[in-house]
């Protein structure tokens, strides 16, 4: 599950549903955490079963995750408060659900009450007021933490997410399509068992005008995600860098390995030097540049499909994990949801790994040699890489052999008859 949770509901003004929100936000007071290792009680767990099925999304949040591993009353009466906060419109439609409302504490209080804005000081019956005189929609943002990320990153008091909020509330407003002097917020703070979080209500001041899709959803999250943990991701993406890095120097090892073979030697990894040698062929057949932007589409799928096959070579393969590893611990801040590893060529990021067999493979097609190799001086005129086919080489390569028995490198002798017929 994400580091950080983002909830974006929204009620529409009128019949006091976002004044009555705002005032109950404003005056929750602070709970005091009271460890309760003792069964759910049976009303608990009826009301639980009731709001999973009216409401499916309660299971998206960090205290259902605590009380499926954990049933306890703490955890179902952490699930019990937030899930009904979410739905604050439909649960005051519904007499079960206001009563467990009506009987809960209130916020960690700011002076009078708990409720930040832009202003320095906020007059909560002013700002009910407008919220009961707005005919447009009102979004009710949660955001919510861990408890031990919250401790650790000093996120567990209303100062911190007052001075967050503020720094953001321009971001905030874009993903909600709102001109940044149209925007109008009100937060509060709950210190909340093993989740502390904010509720926040945004609108414009121009009914009609807000609009919150799931990119902006994303957007949000993204943003307060990386400033939360702006030092935590550094350090990830310094180990990424250093692993992209390693990851592209070992491919074009690699590489350089590949295409020595195939002038040497019968290569271990057939499949990645066939292929290579037919993308060198069909190089000769195009003009202008030759990298991967320039290439004509079947021959960016071939370049593609040379990359992946590189994954199967053991050293690709380890390096790439490890990438993988790094990227899968920066989705984890975003995004709780596991992700396979994609093929080699599908990532952005290794955009040079397609550049570099496009080179080594025009270097095979000019008969050029990126490698320092003395051994090639004493071996003799070579065959004509523009004119010989590929069969030709590796049959050339293995009469060069110095490491096979004579017997199986002289055409004339015990070797394959296909050999003797290379000239």
């Amino acid at each position: 599950m994400a580091r950080l949770i983002v909830k974006s509901p929204y009620i529409r003004c009128g019949k006091q549903n976002a004044g009555g929100y705002l005032r109950y936000i404003a005056t929750r007071e602070r709970v005091e955490i009271i460890p309760d290792d003792r069964p759910p009680t049976r009303k608990q767990k009826q009301l639980i079963t009731k709001l999973a099925k009216d409401f499916p999304d309660v299971k998206e949040l960090l205290e259902y995750e605590d009380y499926v591993q954990k049933p306890t009353k703490a955890n179902a009466s952490s699930l019990i408060t937030l899930a009904l906060e979410e739905h604050w419109k439909q649960a005051q439609q519904t007499d079960g659900y206001m009563k467990y409302i009506a009987t809960r504490p209130r916020a960690e209080r700011l002076g009078d009450h708990g409720l930040f804005g832009d202003a320095d000081h906020v007059d909560l019956d002013a700002a009910m007021s407008e919220l009961e005189h707005y005919t447009g929609n009102v979004w009710t943002h949660i955001l919510s933490l861990h408890r031990e990320d919250a401790e650790r990153l000093g996120y567990n008091n209303a100062q911190a997410w007052r001075a967050l909020l503020r720094a953001h509330r321009n971001d905030i407003a874009a993903a909600m399509h709102i001109p940044p002097q149209d925007f109008r917020w009100y937060a509060a703070f709950h210190d909340e068992g093993h989740h502390p979080h904010v509720h926040m209500m945004a609108w414009s001041v121009k009914p009609g005008q807000a609009h919150l899709d799931r990119e902006g959803i994303r957007s949000i999250r993204s943003q307060l995600t990386n400033d939360i943990f702006q030092q935590e991701l550094l350090h990830v993406y310094e180990q990424k860098s250093v692993s992209r890095d390693e990851l592209v120097r070992e491919t074009r090892k690699v590489m350089l390995e590949l295409s020595q073979k195939m002038r040497e030697t019968v290569c271990e990894h057939t499949r990645a030097e066939q292929m290579l040698w037919n993308l060198s062929q069909q190089l000769g057949e195009i003009s202008g540049k030759k990298s991967y932007g320039y290439l004509p589409r079947p021959m960016k799928r071939q370049v593609d499909e040379i990359v992946d096959q590189l994954e199967y070579i053991p050293v690709v393969d380890q390096c790439y994990q490890k990438w993988w590893e790094l990227q899968c611990q920066v989705n984890a801040f975003y995004s709780g949801k596991k992700q396979q590893r994609p093929p080699l060529s599908k990532q952005k990021e290794f955009r040079a790994i397609r550049n570099a067999v496009i080179r080594e493979a025009e270097n095979i097609r000019l008969g050029k040699i990126t490698f320092e190799d003395e051994k090639m001086e004493e071996r003799g005129e070579w065959v004509d890489n523009l004119t010989a086919s590929y069969e030709c080489l590796r049959l050339r390569a293995r009469i060069e052999d110095n490491n096979l028995p004579l017997a199986q490198r002289d055409p004339g002798g015990g070797g394959s008859g296909a050999a003797g017929r290379v000239r």
